[in-house]
């Protein structure tokens, strides 16, 4: 029979939250980026543990999530991706075939021609913006692929954009700033030096389409478990559509896969009368495509300053940045080919079928060949929309109910990693990683699930249903970790794997002044 005292923690709302050592054997980690790889590690490391299995499943062909880049990309579906849409529209859930073909756990099927957003983001020119010594893992905390050096020469070497004078490579040397391919082979031999790990199976080009709660008949600690549905490639026309069943879920699949574009007056009618005008960032590659043409950059974080970099640089080109927050901002563009904009008011379809876009200071452009929107991405796990009701996440700004950024109050055995964004982000997804580890494996408990509510609630009071929600910066790096490792204490007699790595303040106030640095570094080329 099923532990009363487990069961009860699990299910009812008052109690801590626990698990018994013997509760979780078998695990899905869904998503081979960074995230995936340090919560796998972790787990394979906790001493004591009951785990048997631990699967990957990774929907590219490669290892390293969002740093793996591929040359090939799709047009901007602007018949999808419109302006305003939440994920449940922009990505829907696919139907599961095995609620039709009941007596099976395999089966080929014709190609979905959804979209499904595998592409990742990465773009050529493409480099870190965090310090080396903090977005690495602690224990491998440098770039150490074998070839790192050469082919950072030899990037620098193709990609017109990665030069400027001795100081300035100089600059980006010591801080060890690199090119996205260093990121995607330093994940990917992260994941691989546990292949040989009998606990340990990785599964690329497979994708979770759903995942369902079952009822289990056996004496474990809880009353259920649950069955994943996997796609994965079969032929050129067929996909291998087939189930398997596991005690727990980590999702590791990160948010940058669906993209966002705001709601702008007008901006449907464009882009579903001139769909090759409105793009979005994700499906950037390179900037020799924008030669000869006028351009409107959206954003001004990361990808928006890259793109109005890379773009304002090729020749008889004209770019123009829009800033959401013109009048405060102290970005201003000087580059001779990039005029920067305040917010765009609206964008029609003029009299004589050609398009005008007005700013908010009341100036317009006309015809401009493209809008490149630089406004990131929605939370969106289309695999869980029909569990959780297609309540998973708010309009896919914030993850509904996640406490400390990691723990659904409404299923303790479903974890995500890897949702803080603008922060230490290898490091933090090392601390949220080491504590799940733990918990997974019986050692600590967690604050009630009326607790967890709680901060919850006291979070979305003071962020509202914002990007800052979920936002880790600088300011609260430490109260961040020293939160999960206090959530994380064990006893003394208990047997621990991987300790909580040490970030101090002088650790932060090094990334701040980095990032610094960093960014009068990119102003000066």
């Amino acid at each position: 029979m099923p532990s009363v005292s487990h069961v009860s923690s699990l299910l009812d709302y008052e109690n801590p939250v626990s698990l018994s050592p013997t509760q979780v054997e078998t695990i899905a980690i869904i998503g081979g980026g960074a995230s995936a790889a340090i919560i796998l590690d972790c787990l394979l490391k906790e001493p004591d543990s009951k785990i048997k299995l631990i699967t990957i499943f990774e929907r590219q062909p490669k290892l390293g999530g969002i740093w793996y880049y591929n040359p090939e990309t799709i047009q901007t579906p602007n018949d999808i991706i419109k302006s305003g849409n939440s994920d449940l529209e922009n990505d829907p859930q696919l139907e599961n075939p095995f609620h039709i073909h009941k007596y099976t756990r395999k089966i080929l099927l014709p190609k979905s021609k959804q979209e499904r957003f595998v592409q990742t983001p990465s773009y050529h020119g493409m480099t870190t913006n965090i310090i080396e010594q903090l977005m690495t893992y602690s224990d491998v905390n440098q770039w150490s692929t074998d070839d790192t050096e050469k082919r950072q020469q030899q990037q620098q070497q193709d990609n017109k954009y990665v030069v400027g004078t001795e100081k300035q490579q100089q600059q980006q040397q010591d801080n060890k700033y690199v090119v996205g391919t260093v990121v995607q082979k330093y994940i990917e031999k992260y994941i691989h030096r546990n292949l040989d790990n009998p606990k340990f199976v990785l599964r690329l080009n497979s994708t979770v389409e759903d995942v369902e709660r079952i009822d289990r008949h056996d004496s474990a600690d809880i009353p259920y478990r649950f069955t994943l549905t996997i796609r994965t490639f079969h032929d050129e026309k067929q996909d291998l559509w087939y189930q398997q069943d596991f005690d727990s879920i980590v999702v590791a699949s990160g948010h940058y896969h669906v993209p966002f574009i705001p709601h702008v007056p007008g901006l449907k009618q464009v882009q579903k009368k001139y769909p090759q005008v409105v793009q979005h960032a994700k499906f950037y590659r390179d900037s020799q495509f924008y030669e000869n043409k006028t351009v409107i950059v959206v954003g001004s974080r990361a990808s928006g300053s890259d793109l109005t970099k890379f773009v304002a640089r090729e020749p008889n080109t004209k770019v123009y940045q829009s800033i959401r927050n013109f009048e405060k901002t102290k970005v201003r563009s000087n580059r001779v080919n990039a005029i920067t904009k305040p917010p765009i008011k609206d964008v029609q379809v003029s009299d004589s079928d050609g398009i005008i876009v007005t700013f908010e200071d009341g100036t317009t452009i006309e015809n401009p060949n493209h809008i490149i929107y630089c406004t990131g991405y929605s939370f969106s796990y289309p695999f869980l929309n029909r569990f959780f009701n297609n309540a998973i996440t708010n309009k896919g700004v914030t993850v509904n109910n996640l406490y400390q950024h990691t723990f659904l109050v409404s299923e303790p055995l479903i974890t995500i990693i890897g949702v803080p964004i603008d922060g230490i982000s290898f490091r933090v997804f090392e601390y949220q990683a080491i504590l799940l580890s733990r918990y997974l494996t019986g050692k600590v408990q967690l604050p009630s699930r009326s607790q967890q509510l709680e901060w919850v609630q006291e979070r979305f009071e003071a962020k509202q249903n914002t990007r800052s929600f979920h936002t880790i910066g600088a300011e609260d790096a430490l109260n961040y970790v020293h939160t999960l490792t206090n959530l994380g204490n064990v006893s003394k007699k208990c047997n621990l794997g991987r300790e909580f790595p040490t970030l101090t303040a002088d650790d932060v106030l090094m990334y701040k002044q980095a990032g610094e640095k960093l960014k009068k570094f990119w102003d000066e080329r």
